[in-house]
């Protein structure tokens, strides 16, 4: 998909990217190391009619796989909280 999508588009194009903080490009090798990472620690679980799903953004990565049907999505946005005790 990466490669239809560079054909056509060009990388400067594409959806998202992703950039070392100095803008300069991950190689591909890392990328994918990365990649496998975020897969060896994805949890999948079937969603029933009903189930919620409550996350915070700045300690998750989040993502979803492709699903068929409905759903109603509610998000409330904050400011980040700190702990001045550090308490968790």
């Amino acid at each position: 998909m990466r490669e239809a999508l560079l054909n056509n588009f060009g990388e400067e194009n594409l959806p998202y990217n992703t950039y070392y903080g100095d803008g300069s490009k991950i190689e591909e090798s890392a990328a994918r190391e990365v990649q496998e990472a975020y897969d060896a620690e994805k949890i999948i679980f079937p969603w029933k009619d009903g189930d919620v799903l409550l996350l915070d953004n700045m300690t998750m990565a989040h993502g979803r796989q492709p699903y068929k049907g409905s759903r109603k999505v509610i998000v409330a946005m904050v400011e980040p909280y700190s702990d001045p005790n550090n308490i968790r």
